[in-house]
């Protein structure tokens, strides 16, 4: 009984958290109607002193960055860290912004925009190619429209200023494989702390700019006195937000007999440490436009069966990418149009390849819904990436039963398939035998595939490997692996939230004890304990 009341408990606690953060979802600001490329400049902390830093920095160079920001890295990508690694205070947002204002890091970006050289000569050339690159079809089509043309796109690149961010990196406790204790493993793993501000391009700074504009005609004496003007201008650096996360890349140094056909020579140090720093960049950005709406790629629907949208590898989209559709609804009492959350879409693999200028017939990338109403073309898109976990609970019921817990995670950005899970679980169960109650415990994984067969319902079929142990009657652990296949199926109560009921089997292996002593099969040993049990829970995705 007491089981069963510590299901329902957690049952009853994760619907009311659920139901939360739907209510914050609907409670959340207007979302805009239009995105606009942010630009994004990268710096680490430098430590000389820390160990392992050296090899963090001289990785650096091999970085790819994001097609989804401009790249608006500067001739350094270090920043000598205002504190010593030992230090404990709270503002070290607060003393890394004073080293960036020091170092007139907003002023270098924005001299980047305008293309300054060493005399305060500028040019609008990359602005106007950017606000081009940044441009929708839809913003083409209009443009054509007009008297003004490609000039219309063009200004679209001074809105884009103002959306430059000055991402700024911290990898500490940098530890080899070895140093961490991970064994038959090679490779590295550090913690990343990122400090993210933004430019405050606003208009009283641009008017100073274009008020000192240096023209060709300008006479000696006046470039040099809009210079001066230029040198004394201090453009504002605003803290954000911060985030933090884990990083780590390993192979394996077990060795085996089997030679592997087509199998590649092995990474070394310096290539496992740049596939770390990769990985880190690429998390940074991930975690960040979960918190920033400027990092929020905003589109329409452009198509259904299936759905489709005019958005791509020039936004940064992955596999299993996470969208909210929301569609505009008139109230005549209040006589105001508000948006309402329709329905939830991930992209699928088939992600258009639209790294260009819009010409008007963008390709587009395909999505699949996971809940919500049917969707038309012209609702609105933002995207909201998530974590990508889910935890289930619930109760099982059969040959091996009790409660039982487990949390899927999304491997699609990584991978390239959708709806693909790698999944831990674990269960409980106490059950009597010929009078003596035995505790059974067990754990193991594997991997899922999600099939949507509606919108609000999915079937995950599974396989797995696993672990059960229990003591026996003299108090000596005894152990069995076991293979399971089932499947599971999920129906909607929110976006985030489903009822859950499955079907697995347990084929469980040989009897062993912790001194590796044989007795037989585990359902002979304990009768009966292999084959079907039926599972009834809740899963939420967070």
């Amino acid at each position: 009984m007491k089981k069963i009341s510590f299901t329902l408990l957690f049952l009853v606690c994760a619907i009311g958290f659920a139901t939360a953060q739907s209510k914050d979802v609907a409670k959340m600001l207007k979302v805009p109607d239009t995105y606009n490329r942010s630009s994004v400049t990268l710096l680490v902390l430098d430590f000389p002193g820390d160990y392992h830093y050296n090899s963090v920095r001289n990785n650096l160079k091999t970085l790819v960055f994001s097609d989804k920001y401009y790249n608006n890295n500067l001739n350094f990508i270090t920043l000598n860290s205002p504190y010593e690694r030992s230090y404990i205070g709270t503002n070290k947002a607060d003393l890394i912004l004073k080293s960036l204002k020091e170092k007139r890091v907003a002023n270098e970006i924005v001299a980047k925009w305008y293309s300054m050289d060493s005399q305060g000569k500028m040019s609008l050339d990359l602005v106007h190619s950017r606000g081009m690159f940044n441009a929708t079809d839809e913003a083409f089509l209009e443009a054509k429209t007009t008297k003004r043309g490609n000039a219309q796109l063009e200004d679209f690149g001074n809105r884009l200023i103002d959306m430059s961010y000055v991402v700024v990196a911290d990898f500490y406790d940098i530890k080899s494989m070895e140093e961490a204790k991970v064994k038959d493993s090679r490779g590295w793993q550090a913690n990343v702390q990122t400090y993210l501000y933004k430019i405050d391009f606003n208009e009283e700074i641009r008017n100073k700019i274009y008020d000192n504009w240096i023209f060709d005609e300008d006479t000696p004496e006046v470039k040099d006195s809009k210079r001066a003007a230029l040198a004394k201008i201090e453009i504002p650096l605003v803290f954000v937000t911060t985030s933090m996360n884990t990083a780590s890349e390993s192979v394996s140094t077990k060795t085996t007999s089997i030679p592997l056909v087509g199998s590649k020579k092995p990474k070394t140090d310096d290539e496992l440490m740049a596939k770390m720093i990769q990985d880190a960049y690429n998390e940074i950005l991930y975690n960040l436009e979960m918190k920033v709406e400027d990092f929020k790629v905003i589109t329409s629907i452009n198509g259904v069966n299936p759905i489709r949208a005019k958005i791509g590898k020039k936004e940064g989209i992955k596999t299993d990418y996470r969208f909210f559709a929301y569609e505009y609804v008139y109230d005549e009492k209040s006589n105001l149009t508000t948006q309402k959350l329709r329905g939830v879409i991930r992209s699928t693999p088939k992600i258009a390849d639209n790294v260009q200028v819009a010409t008007g017939k963008s390709p587009t990338t395909e999505f699949y819904q996971t809940c919500g109403r049917r969707l038309q073309n012209g609702y609105l898109l933002q995207q909201r990436n998530d974590f990508g976990g889910e935890l289930s609970a619930g109760y099982e019921i059969g040959e091996i039963g009790g409660i039982y817990g487990r949390l899927d995670l999304r491997m699609g950005r990584y991978v390239g398939v959708k709806a693909l899970f790698l999944y831990i679980e674990g269960g409980y169960e106490s059950k009597a035998y010929n009078t003596v109650t035995f505790k059974f415990t067990r754990y193991g994984g594997g991997l899922a595939k999600g099939l949507q067969l509606t919108r609000n319902s999915e079937l995950r079929p599974y396989v797995g490997l696993g672990l059960e142990e229990t003591k026996n009657a003299s108090q000596i652990k005894q152990s069995t692996l076991y293979f399971k296949g089932g499947a599971n199926l999920g129906i909607n109560i929110k976006h985030n939230v489903q009822l859950i009921g499955g079907v697995g089997y347990y084929m469980t292996g040989d009897t062993k004890d912790e001194n590796d002593v044989s007795y037989g099969d585990w359902d002979a040993v304990y009768d009966g304990r292999s084959g079907m049990s039926i599972l009834a829970g809740i899963r939420i995705g967070f």
